[in-house]
């Protein structure tokens, strides 16, 4: 079981989407995203159990990709050129760096329920995980929302511990910071992140994100990339002096060029800034490697094997030689690119009309880097809505994706994101999803 609403009482649904009513608005005040339309008036609610079995599924298969990575390369260079990567296609990549457990310092799994199973379909390792700000100040808004209802109060909602937090704790832990040194998240003003193309607007919208991390004993500031410079000593600067330290958060594949982003490589390359991570984890999120892990299958032991084949869809790299396989069983596959992130470029075999997969077919064929997954029928959530515009409150059963963090190891958080009614398939912040924080409860918990 991992959807807890079917399970409260009547009583306890209807105070949580009043509550929701009330305070959607504060909730969502500042939230990043792209859809003007719709409000979730509550977050998704999860047995504290389901919580904890996806995060051991996830930090399994992490721990698989690097070893799948490690048969094929041991370096980041080898492992850029086994995944049929030209020469910079990621941005500040260091060739010559080993392979090793740093790179999967963070992980966030995309995860799909089919009849109540996780299904991993993607693993984003990266430093540059997005919706950990968001994430965890929807639950915690929301919890707020409840405090003092007295038909909420027994019924034990708390939060998973914080997806912010505890990435602070592995940046500290991992660039060995002391208290004197001065630490900068860096991201893109060049992205897709609703908002982000105006700094001065970011940087003022992560000011929270900032505190937290002065209250956690870091001296701490957010900058663009775009904006950093190079001192007469070498080291990377940003408005207030140079900077000791590096948590990138922004994809290194495909970044706007700049010079900022010329002085970043050039710090990183001469060792006067320590980043977190390398760019080298990003190889680490191609969906190729869920192919070589099924190549892999018979290496592994038992209970890896058995996490395998229950938990992640079958993946094959795509070639020409598939392609009557891909035709004939168009309701079975998804086709996706190997390195693109975001939902782009993914086309849902059962969702489209034959002639529209024989020429998406064609097109990744012929441009390469593309892997066909095993279809995933992905089970519903019943969310409430409301409509902005209106005020009016629509329940609707909606494509939901789960996305359990891991820092350093630790779990920490989730990201949840869901379809808006009527909406396609594909949930993807970027083509009008919602985002959400994540409650947790008991397996049974009272109801008022």
């Amino acid at each position: 079981m991992t959807d807890l609403w079917p399970h409260l009482s009547e009583e306890v649904r209807t105070a949580l989407v009043a509550r929701g009513v009330e305070s959607w608005q504060r909730v969502y005040d500042g939230v990043a995203t792209h859809n003007k339309e719709w409000r979730p008036l509550r977050p998704p609610i999860m047995p504290a159990s389901a919580y904890t079995a996806m995060t051991d599924i996830s930090a399994t298969v992490a721990r698989l990709i690097l070893a799948t990575c490690l048969r094929r390369a041991t370096t980041a260079g080898e492992l850029r050129r086994a995944l049929g990567m030209p020469d910079g296609a990621i941005d500040l990549l260091d060739e010559a760096l080993p392979l090793t457990d740093d790179l999967i310092g963070g992980v966030r799994a995309d995860i799909l329920l089919a009849g109540g199973t996780p299904y991993v379909v993607e693993a984003n390792i990266d430093s540059a995980l997005g919706g950990a700000h968001d994430s965890d100040g929807v639950a915690q808004r929301f919890l707020k929302a409840y405090d003092g209802d007295p038909v909420l109060g027994g019924i034990g909602l708390t939060a998973p511990p914080s997806a912010v937090d505890a990435r602070y704790e592995a940046v500290r832990s991992a660039l060995e910071l002391t208290g004197q040194d001065r630490l900068a998240m860096l991201f893109t003003t060049g992205g897709t992140y609703p908002g982000s193309q105006d700094g001065r607007a970011m940087i003022k919208l992560l000011e929270p994100f900032s505190d937290r991390g002065r209250e956690l004993g870091l001296d701490m500031r957010v900058y663009p990339v775009e904006w950093v410079t190079l001192d007469d000593a070498g080291r990377l600067c940003v408005d207030d002096g140079p900077i000791d330290g590096v948590l990138r958060m922004f994809v290194p594949q495909g970044t706007k060029p700049s010079a900022g982003l010329d002085a970043l490589a050039t710090a990183v390359r001469t060792k006067t800034v320590r980043m977190f991570t390398a760019s080298a984890s990003w190889l680490l999120a191609s969906k190729s490697i869920f192919a070589w892990l099924w190549e892999d299958v018979d290496l592994l032991s038992a209970d890896d094997a058995e996490v395998l084949r229950r938990h992640v869809p079958q993946t094959f790299v795509l070639s020409a030689g598939l392609r009557p396989r891909a035709v004939a069983d168009q309701g079975r596959f998804v086709l996706k690119p190997s390195g693109s992130y975001g939902g782009v470029g993914v086309v849902v075999g059962p969702e489209v009309s034959a002639h529209d997969w024989h020429a998406a077919l064609d097109a990744a064929i012929a441009e390469g880097g593309y892997v066909l997954q095993a279809h995933v029928p992905v089970d519903r959530l019943t969310m409430q809505f409301v409509e902005v515009a209106t005020g009016e409150v629509h329940e609707a059963a909606v494509p939901f994706c789960i996305a359990p963090y891991l820092f350093g190891g630790t779990p920490a958080g989730a990201y949840l994101r869901f379809a808006v009614p009527g909406a396609g398939p594909v949930v993807n912040v970027g083509q009008g999803a919602l985002t959400s924080g994540l409650l947790l409860a008991a397996e049974r918990p009272e109801s008022g």
